[in-house]
């Protein structure tokens, strides 16, 4: 075979395999226009029904929230809810009263509340700052 022979819709062989010529870019319809070849019209693609049936499957199916987070930030920005909060453990061997904050934004952080030469490891934070899951099927 040709360059020549090059065509739309029409089949070309190669080492034993048939290749069929659909459509080409501007810059090879242009060429070979000015080489002289008429060009066919141009076919759509056939789908493959291998590459359709082993498509990725699209699994964004999330239900839009109404809840803006950047919202509750901009408007809460700056105001925390601070619980001052004892727990006493006087009945218990060596037991004493500790005194703890809880800092509440959508997330929960408990510290120790030291005072000066309380003979304490300077170690205040029982619960680093997090969020906490809410169960609200097992409140009585």
């Amino acid at each position: 075979w040709h360059w020549s022979e090059l065509n739309l819709a029409t089949e070309v062989t190669f080492y034993g395999k048939a290749f069929r010529i659909v459509n080409c870019d501007q810059w090879t319809a242009e060429y070979l226009r000015s080489e002289g070849i008429e060009l066919n019209q141009p076919e759509h693609v056939p789908s493959d029904p291998y590459a359709q049936a082993h498509a990725p499957i699209d699994h964004t199916f999330t239900t839009p929230s109404t809840f803006d987070k950047l919202k509750q930030f901009l408007q809460l920005d700056r105001h925390v809810l601070r619980f001052f909060c004892i727990w006493d453990d006087r009945d218990s061997m060596f037991g004493e009263v500790w005194r703890y904050i809880l800092l509440v934004d959508d997330t929960v952080e408990i510290r120790e509340v030291h005072e000066p030469n309380d003979g304490r490891d300077p170690f205040p934070v029982l619960l680093r700052r997090q969020r906490l899951q809410k169960f609200h099927n097992d409140v009585p």
